[in-house]
């Protein structure tokens, strides 16, 4: 007896296509942005002009899922941007 669900009244498709689509993965929450700016600022300094912020950012994207590609949100972009200015302004 087999634990997991039968798939045979499934269609094809939804049989063959277990992977998650970038469209079905949640947002960043905000600390996972914080994160993000804090390890960039740690690695790579606090004083990045922004396009180089920009750069580190999508770098470190590339291995989240749903963020594999350089077509992040622009609001992700920019509220990490502010995270990691923030920082070092020691606010």
């Amino acid at each position: 007896m087999s634990l997991l669900p039968s798939l045979s009244g499934l269609p094809d498709s939804r049989r063959m296509d277990d992977t998650e689509h970038p469209d079905t993965f949640p947002p960043l929450t905000i600390e996972q942005i914080r994160e993000l700016a804090a390890a960039i600022g740690e690695i790579f300094g606090s004083n990045l002009p922004r396009m180089d912020f920009t750069d580190k950012l999508l770098l470190f994207l590339e291995d989240v899922p749903g963020y594999e590609t350089d077509a992040a949100d622009t609001s992700l972009i920019d509220s990490a941007w502010a995270e990691y200015a923030r920082r070092d302004r020691g606010v």
